[in-house]
């Protein structure tokens, strides 16, 4: 959906890395590259036609951010890479995977820090650990929205995606 309908009513239960365990306010997830994105949101790289009606939408200026991408960073909080990277090899509908939950219990304590207005996070790419970011961010942060536009109209990242990065799309959005 467009940015301007985005609904920031959170979830019960966590759904994507940084969602707070509490459920008390929504994360939305980005990344710095229409490729990055397209490898986390369809690691199966294949796009259907339903998928066409996503948005693919660029974010422009954001505040200051967390980057969990800093040793630095990671030190200080009492983590280490696996909080961008990876997750724990556990059946998880016999436990919970406690990766993912640091990272919950990171974002409420964010959001506890921060008064409410938790800064977005900074995270490397589960499929492009070596260039892509992703971001984490919640309503408060201060996003402007660059270019909104549904997934099947973005012909440019299609070509893109099927040339470079070994996606298959539905042919209709390729055009002539």
């Amino acid at each position: 959906m467009h940015p301007d309908a985005w609904d920031w009513t959170p979830y019960r239960a966590p759904r994507g890395r940084f969602d707070p365990l509490s459920g008390r306010f929504r994360v939305r997830y980005a990344a710095n590259r229409p490729t990055a994105a397209a490898r986390e949101r369809f690691p199966e790289r294949a796009l259907t036609a339903t998928d066409g009606d996503l948005w693919l939408v660029a974010l422009d200026g954001l505040p200051a951010a967390l980057h969990l991408t800093r040793q630095a960073t990671l030190d200080a909080l009492g983590l280490d890479d696996r909080v961008s990277t990876g997750r724990l090899d556990v059946d998880r509908r016999l436990a919970p995977d406690p990766l993912l939950a640091t990272c919950g219990q990171l974002a409420d304590r964010l959001s506890d820090w921060w008064d409410g207005r938790p800064p977005p996070l900074v995270y490397r790419t589960r499929t492009m650990p070596a260039e892509g970011r992703s971001l984490a961010f919640g309503l408060h942060c201060g996003y402007r929205v660059r270019s909104a536009r549904p997934l099947r109209q973005a012909t440019a990242l299609h070509a893109w995606l099927v040339l470079q990065a070994g996606f298959t799309v539905p042919e209709a959005w390729l055009g002539s």
